[in-house]
């Protein structure tokens, strides 16, 4: 009897936890994007920072890059991966292509795999 009493008193806590959890798992959009070309001196590419503004550490992320010319046509695309995994409040490196002249990046997470909820 005992049992079934703790048992039922945990319940509720343990629906709760688990609602939680599920509801704060991070989306496309929980994840910020910078980008900049590398200096003259280096080799020719452009560098990009993933900033993880979600709770969760993420790995396998996939950034989907496209090259807009200057009348905002795509004239490219492809994917590239973040180096390593994405910790929550961090930035998290990548390498991009070169650009030529007057085209711009529309960088956007495609696709990631959750690790761990981080506590806060």
């Amino acid at each position: 009897m005992r049992r079934r009493v703790w048992l039922l008193a945990l319940a509720p806590l343990l629906v709760s936890a688990r609602g939680y959890a599920q509801s704060d798992r991070p989306t496309t959009s929980s994840f910020r994007i910078e980008w900049t070309p590398r200096p003259g001196w280096m080799r020719a590419g452009t560098d990009g920072y993933l900033y993880n503004e979600s709770r969760w550490r993420v790995t396998n992320v996939r950034v989907r890059a496209q090259v807009v010319d200057g009348t905002g046509r795509v004239v490219r695309e492809t994917v590239v991966s973040v180096f390593g995994n994405a910790v929550p409040g961090a930035r998290t490196f990548f390498a991009l292509p070169p650009l030529a002249g007057g085209e711009t990046f529309l960088l956007t997470v495609a696709s990631f795999d959750l690790i761990s909820l981080e506590s806060p």
